[in-house]
């Protein structure tokens, strides 16, 4: 559990949060100027919200795999490499988008007092989006196999159940209905697949060594460094451990 991984997570869920409610729900109300459904669908929706959080994921997932599968330290060359890669992607795909007509891209609907998504730039977004989904999967499917105490495959289960349910719910809102802001019920059912699929996230990876830490935390830290060592994580490290008994 990567401490500055998880924070970082967690930035993209409130953000991915942020984005959908105000793209779905009175975004007028949240910022005053012309420009707001752009930051809010594009920005803070899709690309600092559904995007990050899928490479947040992956990242993870590849930092699970180089440690247990290939026995292989990751320093901060791995972790600068992963914050450049994604900076790039998201300004190559980002400006040039923010620089178009917003007829081309999101408008606000007065009517509705809502976001509407242009049809390129809704295949665009989540093609995006589900471009790093889809890698997302695939990592977790090498990872399905690695034996190790430390094993977080039944997390990352249901973390891709309910993630790809909201991500399929939004593609089939956006490209089905294409009236779905003239429908208060395709709004309020995609924000809630949105918000369950973020939100549940970080529960499902911090529940059980939160609530372990506050009420059996002696225990809990006895166990952990018994699996640190019956998995060599700690000589591999340099790391010493005090002793159990």
């Amino acid at each position: 559990k990567n401490i500055k991984l998880l924070g970082i997570l967690y930035l993209s869920m409130m953000l991915w949060c942020l984005g959908t409610i105000g793209t779905n729900f009175n975004v007028d109300g949240y910022f005053n100027f012309t420009s707001s459904c752009l930051l809010l669908a594009l920005w803070s929706r899709i690309l600092v919200g559904m995007f990050m959080f899928a490479f947040v994921h992956i990242f993870r997932l590849y930092v699970y795999i180089r440690i247990f599968k290939r026995r292989q330290k990751v320093t901060y060359v791995q972790y600068l490499a992963a914050a450049i890669l994604y900076a790039v992607i998201i300004a190559a795909y980002g400006i040039p988008v923010t620089l178009m007509h917003n007829k081309l891209t999101v408008m606000f609907v007065p009517e509705f007092q809502t976001c509407v998504y242009g049809q390129l730039f809704s295949e665009m977004s989540f093609g995006i989006v589900w471009a790093a989904w889809l890698a997302f999967l695939v990592m977790a499917y090498m990872a399905r196999n690695i034996n190790t105490s430390f094993k977080e495959y039944k997390e990352m289960l249901i973390i891709v159940v309910l993630t790809s349910i909201s991500i399929a719910y939004q593609t089939v809102v956006h490209h089905v209905v294409r009236e779905y802001t003239a429908y208060r019920w395709a709004r309020i059912t995609s924000t809630f697949f949105e918000y369950l699929a973020s939100q549940t996230s970080l529960v499902v990876l911090l529940w059980v060594p939160v609530y372990n830490c506050i009420f059996h935390r002696r225990e809990f830290r006895r166990k952990f460094f018994d699996k640190m060592k019956a998995d060599g994580m700690a000589a591999r490290y340099g790391m010493t451990l005090p002793t159990t008994s």
